[in-house]
């Protein structure tokens, strides 16, 4: 593709052939400034279709690290100067972080201001790298994808903060004035009284899991913990009681799904009125017909989404962001259209990364990892259809 691209400006030449012409020596090919710089523009067009915000930050951040020895760890300062979200900003400056992380012996600190500007072509990343009082600087545009079409004004996804805390929440389950939380040391109990949340009983429950996920189901005063692997059945009410067995739609060793039947193992499934979507291993969003046959898949979500159950937004889907490591994450509700996502909601902004996101009555749980604290949070996730 690249000789394709070049051969206009290999076979430019300022001579013509004229009739009297033949058998005369031809001259050396030349090439005119402006066939070259033009031949280069397409070249470099080419080269980064399709590029997209992130693989520029990545690409950036190798040649960034040419300005950096191997004992130097860099520190970087991002400034945004685009109406991209939070999220979106985290994502890039994440990709960016990415490529530079490295652990020297040394803790000599390089700061580098990542600046991140528009026009209507495209983005300017700009990375200036500071050694005292040197400064070298890096640049490179990408161009911008095509937008995507607004959502119908009406439908409004609202997050309301349920509980947070420091070690990693897999579940939250409110009864009354009763919550239940599920983490990686067990199942807590926590009652509400004056206007707070008193923890009345906690009952350890080991998860073997690096990355462990976990599903809380109540049914009365009845409990069941799903975990990697292990299922556990009891009450909650008036006390924690489990008794746990082996065997559970968690996968036992992984964070990932099984279901009844041929489906392959996934990360998240729903359900719609017609379909089967499931979060598949390759970063994509399979759609499954009654039958339980593919019959077409698409990209653009993250790996976690659920239908929602009841109300105006019914057998609709609520999912996450395409995210990646510490990138912050969005949650946005979508129809399926033809086995094809159609966005209906703007999308809600979350303080970090989704680690969990259950299904509720009415919406949906979402345990997020806020960034800036490092701590857990869980928000309740509903649809306002603007009625």
């Amino acid at each position: 593709k690249r000789n394709f691209l070049l051969w206009p400006i290999r076979n430019f030449s300022l001579w013509r052939d004229t009739p009297g012409d033949a058998g005369r020596k031809r001259p050396p090919i030349c090439y005119h400034p402006a066939v070259v710089r033009a031949g280069f523009f397409l070249l470099f067009s080419w080269l980064t279709m399709g590029e997209t915000l992130e693989d520029g930050a990545r690409a950036m951040a190798r040649s960034t690290l040419i300005h950096l020895s191997p004992s130097e760890r860099p520190h970087v300062t991002i400034r945004n100067l685009t109406p991209l979200s939070a999220s979106e900003v985290s994502r890039v400056q994440g990709a960016f972080e990415r490529v530079l992380r490295r652990n020297p012996r040394s803790e000599k600190t390089v700061e580098i201001s990542f600046t991140i500007s528009d026009n209507v072509k495209g983005y300017l990343l700009v990375a200036e790298i500071f050694h005292g009082d040197e400064r070298s600087i890096e640049m490179r545009s990408v161009p911008k994808e095509p937008s995507e079409a607004p959502a119908p004004a009406g439908i409004t996804i609202m997050k309301k903060l349920m509980w947070e805390q420091s070690a990693p929440i897999l579940d939250v389950a409110l009864v009354a004035d009763f919550m239940l939380v599920l983490d990686t040391a067990g199942v807590s109990r926590y009652e509400r009284r004056e206007g707070k949340w008193d923890r009345v009983g906690v009952l350890p429950v080991a998860s073997s899991v690096r990355d462990p996920r976990g599903k809380l189901d109540l049914d009365g005063d009845s409990l069941t913990v799903q975990l990697p692997g292990t299922t556990c059945r009891g009450t909650w009410n008036p006390s924690v009681s489990l008794h746990c067995d082996p065997g559970s739609v968690l996968t036992a060793d992984h964070n990932t799904l099984e279901s009844a039947g041929s489906v392959p193992v996934h990360f998240s499934e729903a359900r719609t009125r017609d379909v089967l979507l499931l979060a598949e291993m390759d970063g994509r969003t399979h759609v499954y017909d009654s039958s339980g046959k593919s019959i077409a898949a698409f990209a653009g979500w993250g790996t976690d989404f659920v239908a929602i159950q009841n109300g105006c937004a019914a057998n609709r889907i609520a999912a996450t962001s395409l995210s990646h490591g510490d990138s912050s994450d969005s949650i946005a509700l979508y129809d399926i259209v033809n086995n094809a996502p159609v966005r209906l909601s703007d999308p809600a902004e979350l303080p970090g990364p989704v680690t969990a996101l259950w299904p509720l009555k009415d919406g949906a749980l979402a345990v997020v990892r806020n960034v800036s604290t490092g701590r857990y949070e869980a928000y309740t996730i509903a649809v306002d259809c603007g009625r």
